[in-house]
């Protein structure tokens, strides 16, 4: 089994604490486990405790390398239950680790005494680390900055003893909002470029093009009108949704077509000219990934391109198997694969080179990752990636924040339909 330079070079520096920051598709599981010694517990999201991820990866490495750990793969949710029942590892990793890092600039009380406040799943794993001292600890993902405290946890779990207030006063500043403690993140280029200066102390950080030799990606943008329905069903959300931020996600749901304001709504509630460019692509590509952010929009999407013949293949939260799905996938010669716009980490498709964006979340996390869905180090190719964007509304200032690569925030833009 091939290892790639930078792999090697982290393997023989044989850090036993530190992040694996690394970029999508660069071979971070496979790190992470010949990192490993002794017992090792393994924290990562449910879809990949079922998928077993791991342990394939693990049964290809102890093939050909010593085996020098025994494998014990958890999810995070299994983890924030158990974690207190949980007897000790030698060795802990936690992949997509900027899940399990929920921290705020926010504090609550607790005995009178101010803690910042957490995710409980953070808690547990801190608790958990500080209770069983592993003598190894490795996080592992490709977007660590998604937030200055997602870095101020990560840096509690891999020993640091930062103080809460410094690293809130440094990286966020608070809004005048009388009675309420409301912060928000610096955003200018000595604050960024501080942060990425912490982070690169933390741990391995690189693109997929600091190691390879990457040809530039294609990146297009298709604007999409509105329909007359979609337009009519548009102008009643202010007095079916007075409320503005829930009115900023039913807007949204129906300028990518689901007309019901209901992303679980039934096929005839929907309309939008974005599945005629789809068609269009699928046409002119063999191969494409699809990611949209509604079920609906999913359902209409795979019922337009069976009608037109394609082979298509659907992965949303709901899928059971996931690793036949995706070896069917990659066996198909012609295909066109739909995933949900959140199942975004966790599964590659190396053969497939185009990569249409019907819909997203608001999350730049999500985006960055499922780019690398398709760029893989072990494929490394030129990608066309396409997002289908609709004109003049919440589409569009969505896809215009994570250009940025800032979360869209539904309560800014809602300030404007007020």
């Amino acid at each position: 089994m091939k290892l790639y330079e930078h792999q090697q070079k982290i393997i023989r520096e044989d850090k036993s604490v530190t992040g694996l920051f690394l970029g999508t598709g660069s071979g971070k599981t496979r790190i992470a486990l010949l990192l490993a010694r002794g017992k090792t517990l393994v924290i990562c999201p449910k879809t990949q405790k079922e998928d077993k991820n791991w342990e394939r990866e693990s049964h290809k490495l102890q093939q050909e390398y010593i085996g020098a750990f025994s494998l014990t793969v958890i999810s995070k949710e299994e983890f924030r239950r158990d974690h207190k029942k949980l007897l000790a590892f030698d060795t802990v990793i936690v992949d997509e680790a900027h899940t399990c890092l929920g921290a705020t600039p926010n504090v609550r009380w607790v005995k009178k005494q101010p803690i910042p406040k957490c995710s409980q799943l953070f808690e547990a794993l801190e608790s958990f680390i500080a209770r069983t001292k592993p003598s190894r600890i490795y996080l592992c993902t490709a977007t660590i900055v998604r937030s200055p405290m997602t870095v101020w946890a990560a840096g509690k779990i891999l020993g640091q003893k930062w103080d809460f207030y410094k690293w809130r006063d440094t990286f966020y500043f608070r809004l005048p909002m009388p009675g309420r403690e409301v912060f928000q993140a610096k955003n200018d280029e000595f604050t960024k470029s501080r942060l990425a200066e912490v982070v690169r102390k933390l741990g391995y950080t690189g693109r997929l093009e600091d190691f390879f030799d990457v040809p530039d990606q294609v990146f297009r943008t298709d604007h999409i009108a509105l329909t007359e329905k979609q337009k009519a069903r548009i102008k009643e959300m202010p007095f079916e949704y007075p409320e503005p931020i829930v009115r900023v996600g039913k807007i949204h749901q129906i300028e990518n077509g689901v007309l019901a304001g209901d992303e679980f709504s039934a096929p005839e509630y929907f309309e939008n000219a974005k599945i005629d460019q789809i068609l269009d692509y699928a046409i002119e590509f063999p191969r494409i990934v699809v990611f949209a952010k509604y079920k609906a929009q999913i359902a209409a999407i795979e019922a337009a391109l069976r009608q037109a013949g394609r082979k298509v293949l659907v992965m949303t939260g709901d899928t059971k198997d996931r690793g036949a799905l995706l070896l069917e996938a990659n066996k198909a010669k012609e295909c066109v694969f739909i995933a949900q716009s959140q199942i975004s980490s966790g599964w590659e498709l190396p053969g497939y080179p185009v990569m249409i964006f019907a819909s997203k979340t608001y999350s730049f996390v999500d985006l960055d990752q499922s780019l690398g869905r398709i760029q893989r180090a072990n494929n490394i190719k030129k990608n066309l990636y396409i997002s289908l964007v609709t004109k003049g509304g919440v589409d569009e200032a969505v896809e215009k924040c994570l250009a940025e690569k800032v979360d869209f925030n539904e309560k800014i833009y809602a300030e404007k339909l007020s």
